[in-house]
């Protein structure tokens, strides 16, 4: 887990994007990101207007608040992909996305 400032987010439509600046160094497969190194995440919608609208609902108050939330990245091997954990505070998000 790393904790990062959150710098920009923005709801495409088609694409939620993230602008992500690791205050420490974040681990990603294996991949050690530096502390510092900007890093941008992009996540298709989920299906369910509901999610979709609670997840755009939590960037956006981590966003207009301080920014600084913890985020770990795990591989998920069951979905062929990865789970990004956002926390803050007492909130956490979690997104299964498969590669």
């Amino acid at each position: 887990m790393s904790t990062c400032q959150l710098i920009a987010f923005a709801d495409c439509g088609d694409r939620v994007l993230l602008d992500i600046v690791p205050l420490e160094a974040l681990e990603i497969d294996g991949t050690r990101l530096p502390r510092g190194m900007p890093l941008s995440l992009g996540f298709s919608p989920s299906d369910d207007p509901g999610e979709h609208a609670e997840m755009v609902g939590l960037f956006d108050r981590w966003a207009r608040a301080d920014g600084v939330l913890d985020l770990d990245v795990a591989v998920a091997r069951e979905i062929g992909g990865f789970h990004y954990v956002f926390t803050q505070d007492d909130e956490q998000l979690v997104l299964a996305v498969r590669t």
